[in-house]
């Protein structure tokens, strides 16, 4: 079991536990584990994570940047709530909503107040509630954010 795996598995017994408010904490961590985003010593690193994400054609420098999910945090743990709720959330669904939404970009403090000012801080478009589709890029998007890889 590699700590991708440990991660997953500290998410699914807080959700068995409903102690949402500590699955931020192992969705964080399930992220830099994913993408091998990790110290010397085995730890998250942020700051490789600061450096390798997609950013936004307006970073020059990831100094004054901000790392930021392109699907909040409130939001991801939101969607496993309500396959909860239903009755759906199995792990299989569990890894395909936080594979398919725990994306992080770069972006400005200026980008990101522009986000707070579109009142997509803490969420993501109303449309995107109702969408089949899930585009994890809607946020970004609509608050005119382009990303290079």
């Amino acid at each position: 079991m590699n700590d991708t795996d440990i991660e997953f598995e500290h998410i699914m017994l807080e959700i068995q536990a409903l102690r949402w408010p500590m699955v931020e904490r192992f969705i964080l961590s399930y992220f830099c584990f994913a993408h091998g985003y990790v110290t010397k010593s085995g730890k998250p690193d942020w700051q490789q994570a600061r450096e390798r994400c997609p950013r936004s054609t307006r970073v020059s420098s990831t100094r004054h940047a901000e790392l930021e999910p392109l699907v909040p945090i409130d939001t991801i743990v939101g969607e496993l709530k309500r396959y909860h709720r239903d009755g759906e959330l199995t792990p299989r669904t569990t890894r395909r909503i936080i594979d398919g939404l725990l994306h992080y970009a770069v972006i400005t403090q200026q980008e990101k107040q522009q986000l707070h000012q579109l009142g997509l801080k803490q969420a993501m478009p109303a449309s995107w509630y109702h969408s089949q589709e899930k585009n994890p890029y809607a946020r970004f998007e609509r608050a005119d954010i382009h990303l290079v890889p």
